[in-house]
């Protein structure tokens, strides 16, 4: 689905004092080279956005450019220099994998989902932490609201079923085996205003997941702000203990995106900014887990029936896959 262009309005100051006031499309070229101007920097500045009017409008500057920041109530910082994450002997840092696939259901479908999404507003609950194999309240960790049933429902089998036909494709992208299949999860999601879920992984010794799958939705225009995606390198060690670095990959939220990723990967959902607080103003999301069965069942069954435990159907077998084999 193709997505119009948003219409920016811009005040430019110039040195001197000078202001402009212009409007343009999100994707002109001048406004790239405006802020590939402003980007050009010497290694020790950089850019700062900083929202305005509740994420309405953004202001960017130099950080060089900024004096001091007046906050109230008063923000007590710890600044400590930054260190380059794998210092430790023996370990070694690793970029995550993923792939992102824009337009990857009809447009009619997206906005099925989205009507769906929009309708379903008293079926969210407040989305829980599993610790110790327990669903606990911590909103210490995450803010969202979540309707957990929702992977029984038909629209959940619609993208399920994509996700089936992408898998042995995604498989060989991520250097994974063909797997047999336990159950293709599935929770429908909203972020409000201010709403996160910190920095985790989806998999687990009792939690078969390979692969999660974010799929993005929300009505246009935007009423929200923020709310990316993160992913973060990883730290592993010889001893095999794995732990998030400070750096990190920003995925935005766009209509229509999925992002699919090894379930093993650290990531974030960062704080979404919904100035009205409208709940149709979420950023709505679709997350899927495809889980590794222990034992191959050849009679189970998953998206409309169409493909079987870790066997790909011959109308997309690929016979460069390892472990691929027709029904």
């Amino acid at each position: 689905m193709t997505t119009p262009a948003r219409i920016v309005e811009l005040s430019v100051r110039l040195v001197g004092g000078d202001l402009h006031r212009i409007t343009l499309p999100e994707d002109a070229r001048e406004l790239l080279d405006l802020y590939a101007a402003m980007a050009a920097l010497p290694a020790t500045d950089r850019l700062l956005q900083l929202p305005l009017g509740g994420g309405k409008a953004a202001c960017t500057v130099r950080a060089s450019q900024v004096v001091s920041v007046v906050s109230e109530p008063p923000v007590v910082l710890e600044l400590q220099k930054p260190v380059t994450p794998a210092t430790a002997a023996g370990s070694r840092l690793r970029r995550p994998q993923y792939a992102i696939l824009d337009d990857f259901l009809g447009l009619g479908e997206y906005r099925e989902l989205l009507a769906l999404a929009l309708a379903a507003e008293d079926e969210f609950k407040a989305g829980l932490v599993n610790t110790n194999n327990l669903d606990t309240f911590n909103p210490e960790y995450r803010q969202n609201q979540v309707v957990m049933h929702f992977g029984g429902t038909v629209h959940a089998r619609l993208l399920q079923n994509r996700l089936l036909i992408w898998f042995p494709l995604l498989a060989r992208t991520f250097g994974i085996p063909m797997f047999p299949l336990r159950e293709v999860e599935s929770q429908l999601t909203a972020a409000s205003n201010g709403q996160f879920y910190k920095v985790h992984c989806d998999d687990g010794p009792d939690i078969p997941r390979v692969l999660s799958c974010v799929y993005y939705l929300f009505r246009e225009p935007r009423g929200f702000a923020g709310g990316n995606l993160r992913l973060y390198d990883c730290i592993e060690e010889e001893s095999g203990a794995r732990r998030p670095a400070a750096t990190f990959t920003t995925i935005e939220p766009l209509p229509n995106r999925m992002v699919v990723f090894p379930s093993l990967e650290f990531h974030e959902a960062m704080p979404a900014r919904c100035p009205s607080g409208e709940f149709a103003d979420c950023r709505f999301a679709i997350t899927s887990w495809l889980q590794r069965a222990t034992v191959a069942n050849p009679d189970a069954t998953f998206g409309w029936g169409h493909f079987r435990c870790g066997v790909v159907a011959p109308q997309f077998l690929d016979a460069g896959l390892p472990g691929s084999s027709a029904p």
